[in-house]
């Protein structure tokens, strides 16, 4: 049997947080059926949570999305692009260091 689980009502119409992905894994916690998320009335949705929902559906291969606004939709969409990206790192950064804070002011002046 399929479960239903509506955001809106569940945490509310903007989902800040990481933290908010939490209280959906619990709801889903030991669901062996299918499980949709309602995003119904959902107006907004923050990137770490999209980025921690992504985790969820990763887990949980039984989650299934529905009713994404068109933002919602974008900014999961923009999560899992990321997500498939191969991450690049400059470790070749100087260190400088200073003396005095008069120092360090005269630096950010300098390399604005």
């Amino acid at each position: 049997m399929e479960k239903r689980i509506d955001l809106q009502t569940l945490i509310g119409t903007e989902i800040r947080s990481r933290t908010n992905a939490d209280i959906i894994r619990a709801e889903i916690n030991g669901c062996k059926d299918s499980c949709i998320l309602d995003f119904k009335g959902v107006t907004f949705v923050s990137r770490s949570f999209a980025d921690e929902l992504c985790s969820i559906m990763d887990e949980n291969r039984n989650v299934k999305l529905s009713n994404e606004t068109t933002f919602v939709k974008k900014m999961i969409d923009t999560v899992l692009t990321g997500r498939k990206r191969v991450r690049q790192r400059n470790d070749h950064s100087d260190i400088v260091s200073f003396s005095n804070i008069d120092d360090l002011c005269d630096f950010m002046r300098t390399t604005l």
